[in-house]
């Protein structure tokens, strides 16, 4: 073992661990030679996604929350763009429009509040038992699962 362990020391393994320790001249995976390294602040993809872009849930979400103003029943409201097809969705629905309707009733099941259905049931929790209390239970468990089982198979233990 001694042996092993000054052969790690010759390698430069730190002794808390046995990685080798790096140097500017270390080379392999993940340590390019470094002339071949980028420089202090250089980026290794300089045509890349420019800083500030958005993606496409936030385009979404930005066009969706635009407000405009339209006139509704003589007067001047402000309403988003989302409000907006919405209202036009109903109002093609209510024309007839079935499509319309599917989606306005596709987007509306997915929004709005879900019913809590008859069928769910309570969620009863146990008090909080001392350690002993605990024990007994358990051996109790065991006691009754045994007298199960040496019933099923004709054993008396």
């Amino acid at each position: 073992m001694d042996s092993l362990d000054e052969d790690k020391g010759a390698m430069g393994a730190s002794a808390e661990t046995d990685k080798p320790e790096l140097t500017a001249d270390t080379v392999g995976y993940g340590h390019p030679p470094t002339i071949r390294r980028f420089k202090q602040g250089q980026s290794g993809n300089p045509r890349g996604r420019p800083r500030g872009s958005k993606n496409r849930k936030t385009i979404v979400r930005q066009i969706a929350e635009e407000m405009h103003t339209v006139a509704e029943d003589g007067q001047r409201r402000r309403r988003s763009t989302l409000e907006l097809m919405l209202l036009a969705l109903r109002n093609r629905s209510l024309e007839g429009d079935v499509r319309a309707f599917r989606a306005l009733r596709k987007f509306l099941a997915r929004f709005e509040p879900q019913d809590t259905p008859s069928k769910l049931g309570y969620l009863v929790v146990p008090g909080v038992m001392t350690e002993e209390e605990f024990l007994k239970e358990i051996e109790k468990s065991n006691a009754e699962a045994n007298a199960r089982h040496a019933a099923r198979t004709g054993n008396k233990s």
